[in-house]
């Protein structure tokens, strides 16, 4: 089954060269025989001018040619393998030279012959002509010799070629193949659940190529199903914490083990707003996968937003003791007001989770593109950057997938679901979001938003 695509090639392969093969026996029999039957001609015109040159040099006037003449001439005509008939001027038989029949006579045979007169000139007069007669089967014994031997190479050729096309198609065959194959098996690895398995490209042709994109979508496979082990982990963390606080705190004032207090109501009310903050996270990243968000755009003053989600924030900071500071300039965007106070947020939120005690945020607006960024057009910017423990190198093209938490976001709490939101609405709002580290460490998350008209 997995041989078919081998066999073609190879049956193509041969068929191209037989095609290529009957082309070029083609030519060679139809300009070959035309080119051995001019050849033939030549050296016949050849002879039968050699015979009248003869004719020519052992005339003697007056009586024309002598015996001696005569037996020279014979031996020519022998040599040449023609008949020759000599004529006066008059029309009358002088001679005949038999060189190929001795014996016989021209007359009787002269349809075997195919017969040529040329007049015999001596010192500019005219004193004889001469007929001379060629055997048509010498000609057809040639000819017949002649197309037995080119028949017999081209077949010798046509083996040759056609066997030596096999072997090489044979040998592009399964180079061509043999990387597919591997392909093959590696898919088929994959759907079974060995997600590790990986192909060596063998060249950087359009296979190679392929081997690279198989290794890439393996490796993507590979990770989104870590992803989804960790976010299933980080679910059910997330979920059991506050659940587990709550369940016994109400358990205890059931019992009688703790009075009835405001904190009780205070801690499970905190214990349930992370609970909402989870499931909103998850019904907006719903939303935005499915197209189904509402978007209420209208010219509104970024600034006036972010002002919005640090006064929601400052207490939290405070708590940790990171100092939060602000740079706003008034930009004027056309957005959904509680959308953008969502974006920053959720960058207040992470930029929090990893800047210890005693470090310092800073979120910035302004119009135009900042000085690092290499969009080109202007626009407004929405910037969150911090001095924590920064992004690594190979966490960095990810951090806004869903649910996906780099090796120094283990240790935090949240399931990889805040950046990717930030990404979604900032799409959403017609921008982009991008992350960096920091000149000075520490991560740089910026979000892009056309300015408004």
């Amino acid at each position: 089954m997995r041989r078919r695509l081998r066999i073609r090639l190879t049956l193509t392969h041969a068929v191209v060269a037989l095609l290529a093969i009957g082309v070029m026996a083609t030519t060679i029999y139809v300009g070959g025989d035309r080119r051995f039957a001019s050849y033939l001609n030549e050296v016949q015109r050849a002879r039968s001018a050699s015979v009248v040159q003869t004719l020519v040099d052992t005339h003697a006037a007056p009586d024309g040619w002598d015996a001696s003449a005569i037996y020279a001439l014979s031996r020519v005509a022998m040599l040449s393998n023609v008949d020759v008939a000599v004529y006066s001027p008059k029309g009358q038989l002088v001679f005949t030279l038999q060189g190929r029949h001795p014996g016989g006579s021209t007359e009787v045979a002269r349809d075997q012959f195919d017969v040529q007169s040329y007049p015999v000139v001596v010192d500019g007069e005219q004193v004889a002509s001469a007929e001379i007669y060629t055997p048509r089967d010498i000609r057809t014994a040639a000819e017949d010799a002649y197309q037995s031997a080119l028949a017999r190479n081209v077949i010798i050729a046509a083996v040759g070629a056609l066997l030596l096309s096999l072997l090489v198609s044979l040998i592009v065959s399964r180079r061509v193949t043999a990387p597919l194959e591997e392909l093959t098996d590696a898919a088929r690895e994959v759907v079974q659940g060995n997600l590790d398995v990986r192909v060596a490209p063998r060249s950087e042709d359009e296979i190679g190529v392929l081997a690279g994109a198989f290794n890439e979508m393996a490796g993507r496979v590979a990770q989104d199903e870590q992803s989804r082990r960790d976010m299933t982990a980080d679910l059910s963390r997330e979920l059991r914490a506050p659940l587990a606080a709550m369940h016994s705190r109400v358990e205890a004032l059931q019992d009688g083990v703790l009075p009835p207090a405001p904190e009780d109501l205070q801690a499970i009310g905190a214990e349930l707003e992370r609970l909402e903050r989870l499931l909103e996270a998850l019904h907006d990243l719903s939303g935005l996968e499915s197209d189904d968000l509402d978007i209420e755009l209208r010219e509104l003053d970024l600034a006036d937003a972010a002002r919005e989600a640090v006064a929601t924030a400052a207490a939290a900071f405070a708590a940790k003791g990171v100092a939060l500071s602000t740079d706003l300039s008034p930009t004027a965007v056309r957005a959904d007001r509680r959308r953008l106070t969502k974006v920053a947020a959720n960058l207040l939120d992470n930029a929090l989770k990893f800047t210890p005690a005693g470090g310092r945020v800073v979120l910035a607006v302004a119009g135009g593109d900042p000085p690092e960024a290499t969009r080109g057009g202007a626009r407004a910017h929405l910037r969150v950057s911090d001095n924590g423990r920064g992004i690594d190198p190979a966490d960095l093209p990810f951090v806004f997938d869903r649910f996906y938490r780099g090796g120094s976001a283990r240790d935090t709490q949240g399931v990889g679901l805040g950046l990717a939101v930030v990404r979604g609405l900032a799409e959403a709002l017609g921008g982009t979001a991008v992350a960096s580290d920091g000149p000075e460490g520490g991560a740089v998350f910026t979000v892009f938003l056309p300015l408004a008209r």
